[in-house]
């Protein structure tokens, strides 16, 4: 479902009108995007099935901090690994400031930055975070590609959004299920006509991607099976900020289309010993309905 897709189907169910003075276009991305990071990211991050698990390398130098990327949902790291010469990995172990005096072998949290302890002089620190979903915007926001130049390093787009130029920071989004984040934080390196040229495209590009300007979507970045739930939990913030009466129903629907989503999706391989899972976010959304 593309953004605009996404409020003709809160029109429908809420009975909002196709000319609608109360919520415009941009007031319905507000609340898809607030529900996004208040319903949706919430329970896929409870599955724990690293669903939004990124990587980023770091070349380590002696003294300097690492700064925890601005996409990590809550500041937060998932894992943090050293990478010797030869790409072999090991895992880091997290110290307290009080085991400064000591001089231990670890890392450090320090507001919103990792600092390593000094015996680490070179090769690479490697941070594994969950990134937060890009904002839904509207598809006229973003360029879908028409057509790949794997030799020149350019697509075509449909149609060019102005604020993507040269130089402009932008993000590969996929067309189509799980609508994953092929790459991002990109540099376009040139602009001609509909033509944009980057230093590399990335892997499993394809025609009916999208270009869009960093951070930014036109369809939500999460699997299929979770748009209805993103729908529906749209449409009851929408009626509830009317005070519409129908808004304790709706809510109840939410919570099943909720549960009958986290069922097609949890565990994400069927077969995973650690199946039981499930059992434990089903039983949460059993509760609630006590």
């Amino acid at each position: 479902m593309t953004s605009e897709e996404i409020i003709a189907s809160i029109k429908i169910k809420g009975s909002f009108p196709t000319s609608n003075d109360l919520f415009s276009n941009s007031d319905f991305l507000s609340l898809i995007n607030h529900q996004m990071k208040t319903e949706i990211i919430p329970t896929m991050l409870l599955l724990s099935e690293e669903f939004f698990l990124l990587s980023k390398d770091y070349t380590i130098a002696t003294g300097s901090t690492y700064r925890i990327p601005a996409r990590a949902i809550g500041a937060k790291v998932r894992d943090l690994q050293y990478a010797d010469g030869s790409s072999n990995l090991s895992k880091l172990v997290r110290l307290d400031e009080s085991d400064r005096p000591s001089n231990p072998s670890g890392y450090y949290v320090v507001r919103n930055s990792i600092e390593l302890s000094n015996d680490f002089t070179g090769n690479t620190l490697r941070m594994k975070y969950f990134g937060r979903p890009n904002d839904l915007v509207l598809s006229t926001s973003c360029g879908q590609i028409t057509s790949i130049d794997t030799g020149a390093f350019s697509v075509v787009v449909s149609s060019l959004p102005s604020a993507i130029t040269t130089n402009s920071i932008v993000d590969f989004v996929q067309a189509l299920n799980p609508y994953d984040l092929l790459d991002y934080d990109k540099t376009v390196v040139g602009v001609s006509g509909t033509t944009v040229t980057f230093s590399s495209l990335p892997t499993g590009l394809v025609v009916g991607d999208w270009l869009c300007v960093a951070s930014q979507a036109p369809v939500p970045m999460i699997p299929e099976e979770m748009h209805p739930v993103l729908v529906q939990s749209a449409l009851v913030a929408a009626l509830a900020a009317k005070k519409d009466k129908s808004v304790e129903f709706e809510s109840k629907v939410l919570e099943r289309v909720k549960q009958d989503a986290i069922r097609m999706m949890d565990p994400r391989v069927e077969n995973d010993s650690a199946s039981f899972r499930s059992g434990r976010l089903l039983g949460y959304f059993a509760n609630r309905w006590n």
